[in-house]
């Protein structure tokens, strides 16, 4: 029989001098939407980023600005959930004042710029210190992740810079991947019975409920695949889509 198993609820962490209280899990019926569009606005970045026949900036700017207004209410519903009241205002300043980035003056461009990578680099920074909080993690990463594309394109539009923000980027994907990691068992769902092959199976189970299950005879990825499905609706699964993007 499956064990079940354990889901721990750790503490909420101190970060700057800030206790980050925890919340409930994100909502699931939002965010399965806000990680498909931020999955997609990343790869509309990258679309022009990457240049062969990619979309013009004038068009990727259109398309992201499209993708987020066709989900604006799910991602500020996310993004509210997080309990850093700067990260949550800088975030959602971001997401609605994107959609005016094209009647930004230069000064007004290159602030909303530099305002942007704040917000990103503030959720990183603030991710690295409440690993042992899942629930104020996720909802960090999500923030940052909704951010990050937006910062890239303002820099872009502004002629910044984008290699220093790509690199903070990639080491918050890199923490959430490891922070939000689910709790995994493996049984043998053959019974144990003498000359019946093995067949393994692994359950992962990540901090909010949700539940991978792979069943294999063989196959060293079994693991992984279990811990994938299981965190499939947290931003781990956005930072694992993102960073070949961003490298």
């Amino acid at each position: 029989m499956r064990r079940t198993l354990l889901r721990i609820t750790t503490a909420a962490a101190a970060a700057v001098g800030i206790v980050l209280p925890s919340a409930a899990p994100p909502a699931q019926a939002d965010v399965g939407t806000v990680i498909a569009v931020v999955k997609q606005i990343y790869s509309l970045y990258q679309q022009f980023a990457g240049g062969g026949g990619g979309p013009s900036l004038a068009q990727a700017i259109q398309q992201i600005t499209a993708a987020i207004q066709s989900s604006q209410t799910a991602i500020i519903n996310q993004i509210n959930q997080v309990a850093t009241a700067g990260v949550r205002a800088c975030a959602t300043s971001a997401v609605i004042n994107f959609a005016d980035i094209n009647a930004l003056t230069p000064d007004n461009l290159q602030s909303f710029a530099l305002q942007t990578t704040d917000c990103v680099t503030q959720a990183k920074s603030l991710i690295d210190v409440v690993t042992a909080d899942k629930v104020a993690t996720d909802q960090l990463g999500l923030a940052m992740n909704t951010v990050g594309p937006l910062a890239l394109m303002a820099r872009t539009k502004a002629g910044l810079t984008t290699p220093a923000l790509k690199t903070v980027l990639v080491s918050g994907e890199n923490t959430l991947i490891t922070a939000l990691l689910p709790t995994c068992q493996r049984e043998d769902a053959s019974g144990g019975e003498p000359g019946v092959p093995h067949i393994y199976e692994w359950i992962c189970v990540a901090y909010n409920g949700d539940q991978g299950d792979v069943l294999v005879r063989t196959g060293a990825d079994a693991r992984t695949r279990s811990e994938n499905q299981a965190t499939r609706n947290t931003s781990r699964a956005v930072a694992q889509a993102v960073i070949p993007q961003l490298s």
